[in-house]
């Protein structure tokens, strides 16, 4: 995704909310943005049908499932960058 402006950067293991995860990083301009990667499961399920936005503390929150997995990214982008961003990762 480094071609529209979204090159990944790292990447690391990471716990949120008493579960493991893997955290993708990637940057738009001089922000970054992380993308929590974690299997479904049945509450996840129920919870997350189709995409969720969310904004906390000057932060921005998209998630949503594919496959049997969960994804969550978080950034303090704008929302429209964020939004682009996980249109891109869910290509």
């Amino acid at each position: 995704m480094a071609e529209e402006g979204y090159p990944l950067i790292g990447g690391r293991l990471d716990y949120v909310g008493q579960r493991d995860v893997a955290a993708l990083v990637y940057q738009r301009r001089k922000h970054v943005i992380n993308v929590f990667v974690w299997p479904e499961s049945s509450g996840d399920v129920a919870e997350a049908r189709g995409i969720r936005e969310q904004s906390l503390d000057g932060y921005n929150l998209i998630r949503w499932p594919q496959g049997d997995m969960m994804f969550c990214a978080v950034s303090d982008v704008s929302l429209g960058d964020l939004r682009q961003f996980a249109q891109l990762f869910q290509q």
